[in-house]
């Protein structure tokens, strides 16, 4: 086996396991949302599973278009792989955001862990889970977009006087 090959199937393991982790992401997003909203009423909580689901989602979809279109050979416009490094970065500013705004509220109100209700804590949780998406986003993201460099960058040879 070639040393081109044993990289090659390598990172379709990687890419493989990457697909699954996000794809298990969304489905627990989608059944934090339905348990934690309609269950124990804690709608905090809920909407910010659900938004963690939505960008497992989104970095999902990154996986399985670059990873194929590179695959393939197909053009990639590295501006689109921007954009979606700046999603990622907005989405950790939210999640961060989020984490400090119900850490405070948690600690002033002197909330306890609480399931039913307004539960501050496990807020925080996904809080922290949806900037943990949004950084995955932002390195998937970036990872594309540095193998793409590798791949369509000619280098000018320099000239050594």
């Amino acid at each position: 086996m070639d040393i081109h090959q044993a990289s090659s199937s390598t990172m379709n393991f990687h890419t493989k396991v990457r697909i699954i982790y996000a794809s298990v992401g969304v489905l627990i997003g989608i059944s934090i949302f339905i348990v934690f909203g309609f269950n124990y009423h804690n709608w905090d909580a809920a909407t910010w599973g659900l938004t963690s689901g939505v960008v497992a989602c989104l970095t999902l979809i990154v996986h399985l278009r670059y990873s194929r279109k590179l695959a393939m050979g197909r053009h990639i416009e590295p501006t689109l792989l921007s954009r979606w490094m700046l999603l990622g970065c907005f989405i950790q500013l939210a999640g961060v955001c989020g984490f400090t705004v119900y850490l405070t509220l948690a600690i002033t109100q002197g909330q306890g862990l609480q399931i039913y209700g307004a539960g501050y804590y496990l807020t925080l949780v996904w809080c922290f889970m949806t900037w943990k998406w949004g950084f995955i986003l932002l390195l998937s993201a970036r990872r594309y977009r540095n193998m793409l460099y590798e791949v369509y960058t000619i280098l000018p040879k320099s000239e050594k006087s």
